[in-house]
């Protein structure tokens, strides 16, 4: 009997913490959540917003989604900045009512809601249309009066919802110097300043085709393409092209011509004339003449030392399956196997234990040219390329072989050549210490 009436106490203390978690705290935080959602000025989601349109004594600024995006309609027709538009939207329909005046009769003059400084109206997916008027702040700028068009009282409201609406058209435009996506460019072509420049992409590799041939860096590039696909307008200054020859685009000092995806489709910017610390500027596609900041320029001459791939093996170590190692008086053959952990093969009698990943990698990434040196003829005796110091092979799961060959040093440098490539390498000497490995540092347990 006491055994069941402590069952049922049990039932009770469950039931009754049920009720208390379903009731006090989720029910509290739904009744939190309808409390809040009653307080909003208006009762719709973003999401739900077909059209804004804001009135001032200077103008209209429309602005409508279409598929999806934002464009302006009005004064002008243009692509609108998403993020910007957005943002307005979403402040419309969270903004909270802080409270309301009703006076009978209500004297707009006191609130500068006689002639609004602000008119706004939004045009839903549903059909509502919502009108919204703003006047004066309040004595401590903290709220800002409003008012619905036919309602006799006074809404005061966030001063926060006054500085999302009051902007300029600038505000809303989409101020893209060009607009594309930097993973579809395979290639980038820059005439800067008389100097012409030529970068291509292969899979994932990028290549300098001119002024020179050869390897470029992936960062270096996916830096460029970054600061262009980021870089801002800093003022539009004319539509049209009737007078490209005033800002000097008839004619640019300099043009970046960039080819997206399998179809090549071109976007072109075009850079004439300097004006103090800006230059006019024109996406060749479309209508606008602009302003863009100096330093932009400035990137398109670009600077072949920094552009060059200094790595004369560039691997990803999981693509990796074996790595050869020779050198004049001992040689390494690592091997990944079925199980991803490497073995030492050669030397025979180690087979049972890991290799360390990093140590073996670390001097195969260290393979970087401190100094890079074209059209050297690579066969004189000097470099000592015909009795290396050290021979590396990286061999890849799909087979493909990358061949390092290490020569005379000269200094604090090694000269280093990679197979099919005809440039000249000066690599910090100590990777020749590196890739002597110590078998007993390089395996794991090894004691």
């Amino acid at each position: 009997m006491i055994w069941r009436n402590l069952g049922i106490v049990a039932v009770l203390f469950a039931g009754l913490g049920a009720f208390v978690y379903f009731y006090e705290i989720e029910g509290g935080k739904r009744r939190e959540e309808a409390a809040e959602e009653a307080k909003k000025l208006f009762q719709f989601d973003k999401e739900e917003v077909k059209s804004i349109s804001l009135t001032r004594s200077d103008g209209s600024i429309i602005l409508e989604k279409e598929n999806g995006s934002w464009k302006l309609v009005a004064p002008i027709e243009a692509k609108a900045d998403e993020a910007a538009v957005d943002g307005l939207a979403s402040e419309l329909s969270s903004t909270l009512l802080e409270r309301s005046l009703e006076s009978s009769p209500v004297d707009w003059k006191d609130y500068g809601l006689e002639n609004p400084n602000l008119k706004i109206t939004v045009d839903l997916k549903d059909g509502r249309r919502l009108n919204l008027e703003l006047g004066d702040k309040d004595f401590n700028q903290a709220s800002v009066f409003g008012r619905v068009p036919h309602l006799a009282k006074v809404l005061v409201l966030p001063a926060l919802l006054y500085t999302a609406v009051d902007k300029e058209l600038l505000d809303f435009r989409d101020k893209s110097v060009l607009d594309f996506d930097r993973e579809q460019v395979r290639e980038v072509r820059i005439r800067a300043r008389r100097k012409t420049y030529r970068l291509q992409k292969e899979g994932e590799d990028w290549s300098i085709r001119e002024p020179i041939q050869a390897r470029a860096d992936r960062s270096e590039i996916r830096s460029l393409l970054s600061d262009l696909e980021f870089a801002r307008v800093e003022e539009f200054v004319e539509r049209g092209a009737g007078r490209l020859k005033t800002y000097g685009l008839n004619e640019p000092s300099s043009r970046v011509d960039l080819f997206l995806g399998d179809s090549r489709a071109r976007k072109t910017l075009l850079v004439g004339k300097q004006v103090g610390a800006q230059f006019y500027a024109k996406d060749d596609s479309g209508e606008d003449v602009f302003r863009i900041k100096e330093d932009l320029v400035d990137k398109l001459e670009l600077d072949l030392s920094k552009l060059r791939d200094r790595k004369m093996a560039r691997f990803e170590r999981d693509e990796v399956k074996r790595v050869e190692v020779k050198l004049p008086d001992r040689e390494f053959e690592f091997a990944r196997n079925s199980e991803d952990q490497w073995r030492l093969r050669t030397p025979a009698g180690h087979g049972e234990k890991s290799v360390l990943e990093y140590k073996l990698f670390w001097p195969l990434e260290d393979l970087e040219g401190k100094e890079i040196v074209d059209r050297a003829n690579l066969d004189d005796p000097k470099y000592g390329f015909s009795e290396p110091s050290a021979e590396v092979k990286v061999v890849k799961q799909d087979d493909e072989v990358i061949e390092v060959v290490l020569g005379k040093t000269e200094g604090e440098v090694v000269f280093g050549k990679a197979a099919a490539d005809p440039t000249l390498y000066k690599v910090d000497k100590k990777v020749l210490e590196d890739l002597n490995f110590r078998v007993e540092d390089i395996l794991e347990n090894s004691e």
